[in-house]
């Protein structure tokens, strides 16, 4: 069984530790990690009178933080501290001790030696749970990843459903812009964002409860809607709109 991680700092300086031993050598400067986003620089391999190519590397265990991800890769076009740029998304599974490092410094390897690379300056690269690891367009997984929160925030309606519903809103989350509605009649939680048609009363409620440290308020609120069926991660999805303040409480809930 593979035992996990400890994420943050400790993670980045085993993983340096354990490619050390195998024969990387490393320039570490906390000034890199706060302008440049890079945690290390390799500059060098045991046994390989030259490098071709500095590897300067962003460690994560968050996997599809198209944030951090965008960060990374706006400061690398911006700033050309080192011939390529790896940002390592390393499954949280992944054990240095057993062998994850040994995929690191092949994947190092990889990436120096194989001309498939030559012009890739800015690279992602995932580390998976099976003890594999492969290459990604950083760019086109963040374009991927905008799309997707794209989806989410601007559902297409396709149909209208006129039966006024009666449910209550459980959960809202501001930075995201949607919860989700308990609702008897349906067997799931039902979407809404905050563009759909929301009233005054009903956002009022909602931000007069106070935010969790996760970004969501956990809600009680009696409400009145309409149901749409629309298109979100390409699927077909329930999601309520017209919502309005509602005096009668749920019933079964």
């Amino acid at each position: 069984m593979n035992r996990p991680f400890i994420h943050g700092i400790n993670f980045e300086e085993r993983l340096r530790t354990k490619l050390e031993a195998l024969g990387c050598r490393i320039y570490y400067d906390q000034t890199y990690d706060h302008q440049y986003k890079l945690d290390f620089i390799v500059n060098g391999f045991r046994d390989v009178a030259r490098l071709p190519e500095h590897i300067g590397m962003q460690i994560t265990a968050n996997k599809d933080d198209v944030t951090k991800q965008r960060d990374f890769a706006y400061v690398q076009k911006k700033n050309i501290i080192v011939p390529k740029a790896v940002y390592l998304e390393a499954d949280p599974t992944a054990d240095i001790e057993q062998g994850a490092a040994t995929l690191v410094y092949a994947a190092l390897l990889t990436l120096v030696f194989n001309r498939a690379y030559k012009y890739r300056r800015v690279v992602g690269l995932r580390l998976t749970r099976n003890f594999s690891f492969e290459f990604f367009d950083l760019e086109e997984n963040i374009r991927r990843l905008q799309d997707m929160e794209k989806t989410i925030k601007s559902p297409r309606a396709v149909t209208l459903s006129e039966e006024l519903l009666q449910g209550k809103i459980i959960n809202f989350n501001k930075e995201k812009g949607y919860g989700f509605i308990e609702c008897e009649s349906r067997p799931n939680n039902v979407f809404f964002h905050i563009r759909n048609d929301v009233d005054e009363e009903v956002l009022t409620r909602i931000e007069a409860v106070q935010e969790e440290s996760t970004g969501w308020r956990q809600l009680d609120i009696p409400v009145s809607f309409r149901e749409k069926s629309v298109i979100r991660f390409g699927e077909d999805k329930p999601a309520a709109f017209d919502i309005k303040l509602s005096a009668q409480t749920p019933t079964g809930i």
